[in-house]
């Protein structure tokens, strides 16, 4: 089943571990195509990025999701956008 929530491509790039993906749901937007990660557009594409991982660094991945995806930050953001509604 497509993971359109992208939760594991966010644990992945917390542990510090590059992620290769089909282009679906919110993947674009989780990877940062040459920096976290590749996002591919069809298998072969899947298969030539997979043998490119060591060009990502494990420690911009965590540093990104740290910046990203912190539980406090997303509070916060959450906060922002109720205070908005209200």
């Amino acid at each position: 089943a497509p993971e359109t929530g992208s939760l594991v491509a966010m644990e992945a790039l917390s542990s510090g571990t590059p992620v290769v993906a089909l282009r679906s749901g919110a993947l674009p937007e989780i990877v940062e195509h040459g920096v976290t990660g590749f996002i591919a557009d069809s298998e072969d594409e899947i298969a030539d990025f997979a043998k490119r991982t060591h060009e990502i660094s494990s420690a911009r991945c965590r540093q990104e999701a740290g910046r990203r995806f912190d539980a406090a930050r997303m509070v916060e953001d959450y906060l922002k956008l109720y205070r908005r509604l209200t």
